[in-house]
């Protein structure tokens, strides 16, 4: 027999585990961006942007693979704001084989900040098969990426699935300027998804854009770029624990032509991060045990934003340990632990600073988790922290996750 709905919520809320272990999400298409090869992105990352990032990861057990609202907000500086948001919804029609999709997204990865308003179709073939046509528009038409998709349901729950995105599609054809595509992009984006019988959960999800070349005479660069994403997800219940483990990694390799300096400027971009979490299911306040390495490196030019080169190196080790405290059927405290030694190198970039640090940061936050919703679990996370290398405010991070 079921649980009663609010012994269900409860339950839910106890087993919260870490579902984003970095800054994107890494589980969903993340097509070729002009703004990314021409501009780069504009911030200077400090020692303890990586730290604060992790901290505002999504608490909620909604997946980024659900239909929902999921939000996360937080302060990384005096005046930045780390943000990924996204509200997925699938519409069926009378025939159910076919549905309206909508999926807006607002977020960043390493080359800055992006948005997108995807919508389209769905059809459904043979009961094990999903064909889906979808579109990022925009008033300027040569700015419209084309999404196509094709996804072979699995026994189980899980899946295959492929999407191939034409991002600015129609560009040489509707720009309004003379810049010119002289090597269209495209990304391919591969998912698999399982779930296992024995409670573990799998997803690998893959991410390509093979070599394009932008001439954008507008800003007077012509850039060549190519760059692979890969992600790997795996949960599972063993002896009492849930483990969880995450991989990440991603290479991007530019060679930028400007007007100013012929002859072109390479940029290179490495990345690898790896999460391990433990957490003991059978004790009332479920504490979690975690570790973290990151490693990023990037050198050469970063783009009109700083229009100047310089190297990065970082390597940043974490420990994160956290408990869930229920207070009674709707509230929850969810404090977590983070201790890290920052590795930064970074020559003089622009404006950025130069940086050689080798510090340990800390920080303490205190995660308060309220149901909105008990009939569509719905919570919010308020979460106010401190740092521990410093006597200062660790930033605040406010998160909303409804499911529908």
């Amino acid at each position: 027999m079921d649980a009663p709905r609010p012994a269900r919520v409860i339950a839910g809320l106890i087993t919260t585990v870490t579902l984003e272990a970095g800054a994107m999400n890494w589980h969903q298409p993340q097509p070729w961006r002009a703004d990314a090869v021409v501009q780069g992105r504009d911030q200077d990352y400090n020692s303890e942007r990586f730290l604060h990032v992790f901290s505002y990861r999504h608490l909620s057990s909604m997946g980024p693979l659900e239909d929902g609202i999921r939000g996360t907000a937080g302060s990384v500086t005096g005046d930045r704001l780390y943000l990924d948001f996204q509200y997925r919804q699938t519409f069926p029609f009378d025939n159910p084989d076919r549905a309206f999709l909508l999926d807006i997204q607002r977020g960043e990865d390493f080359d800055g900040d992006f948005q997108r308003q995807v919508v389209g179709f769905r059809q459904i073939l043979g009961g094990r098969w999903q064909l889906s046509l979808r579109g990022d528009l925009f008033s300027d038409k040569s700015r419209t990426d084309i999404y196509f998709g094709a996804r072979r349901l699995l026994a189980g729950g899980g899946w295959l699935e492929a999407q191939w995105v034409l991002p600015d599609a129609y560009f040489n054809d509707k720009t309004g300027g003379d810049s010119e595509m002289r090597r269209r992009p495209h990304t391919l984006f591969l998912q698999w998804h399982r779930p296992h019988g024995d409670g573990a959960v799998t997803t690998v999800s893959f991410n390509h854009s093979p070599r394009s070349v932008l001439d954008d005479r507008d800003e007077g660069v012509e850039v060549a770029s190519r760059q692979t994403r890969l992600a790997l997800s795996h949960g599972r219940r063993w002896g009492g624990w849930g483990w969880r483990l995450d991989l990440e990694a991603e290479r991007t390799r530019r060679d930028h032509d400007l007007d100013e300096v012929p002859g072109g400027i390479p940029f290179e971009r490495d990345m690898e991060a790896v999460t391990l979490s433990a957490t003991q299911l059978r004790h009332r306040w479920r504490p979690e045990l975690g570790v973290r390495y990151l490693r990023l490196d990037e050198s050469g030019w970063f783009g009109r934003e700083v229009n100047d080169a310089g190297r990065v190196k970082r390597r940043e080790p974490l420990l994160f340990s956290s408990l869930s405290i229920p207070l009674n059927e709707r509230h929850r405290l969810l404090p977590a632990l983070y201790v890290s030694r920052a590795g930064v190198e970074q020559d003089a970039i622009g404006d950025w600073s130069e940086r050689d640090d080798d510090d340990w940061i800390g920080k303490l936050s205190v995660p308060w988790q309220i149901v909105l919703s008990r009939e569509q679990d719905a919570v919010l996370t308020i979460a106010p922290s401190v740092r521990l290398h410093r006597a200062a405010f660790g930033g605040g991070n406010i998160q909303l996750h409804w499911p529908l």
